[in-house]
């Protein structure tokens, strides 16, 4: 049992790799059989299809990122959130996979794209207010969720080559507390700027 297990968990590693590298579409169960070590009808005896595994290396993936997300609150300041977007981040940094999945699921749009959105993103993004209901307070909303999501998703994908570019590691601890930082500082501003547009009663 604990061999079928392992192998299990080794063709989930090898195509959470491959999905990353080369996407949903350009990855075959042939080839992940292969680097396993395996026949492509023995990956059937662990799997009902390519998509099964695609979900199931989601699932590892973006299970740890719902429980980060989950405490949430619209009505938070950045203060009260910091806490779970630096533990976003270093998910993400920990597991840069999981960025890029999703960079080719978005360029894909195929049904990687429905799966992510229906089953992950509904739920990191539930908490989001209408900015309307309550302007000097709600910070998450509809624009600052998608800034900050390009930016931290942005700042794992494009590590590699801020690396090359730059020699430091975006992923090092001291970086991603700068990153942090940043933006802390953004934030800031843009609550200092809503409260002055916001007209006195």
């Amino acid at each position: 049992m604990a061999s079928r297990r392992n192998t299990k968990e080794r063709i989930l590693d090898i195509a959470e790799d491959l999905f990353a590298q080369q996407g949903f579409g350009a990855t075959s169960v042939s080839e992940i059989a292969v680097q396993v070590g395996i026949s492509s009808p023995g990956i059937y005896k662990h799997f009902n299809n390519k998509l099964d595994i695609y979900e199931q290396v989601c699932q590892r993936l973006f299970a740890p990122l719902a429980d980060a997300t989950r405490g949430m609150a619209a009505d938070a300041d950045f203060a009260d959130t910091r806490q779970q977007i630096h533990q976003v981040m270093s998910l993400l940094a920990n597991k840069p996979n999981t960025a890029r999945i999703v960079q080719h699921a978005t360029l894909a749009r195929d049904e990687t794209l429905d799966l992510l959105s229906d089953r992950w993103y509904r739920k990191f993004f539930s908490t989001i207010s209408d900015p309307a209901s309550n302007p000097d307070k709600e910070w998450i909303n509809v624009p600052t969720a998608m800034a900050f999501h390009c930016m931290i998703l942005g700042y794992v994908t494009l590590a590699p080559l801020h690396k090359a570019i730059f020699g430091v590691d975006p992923l090092h601890p001291d970086q991603l507390e700068a990153q942090l930082q940043f933006q802390q500082d953004m934030v800031d501003g843009l609550s200092s700027l809503v409260q002055r547009q916001v007209p006195k009663k």
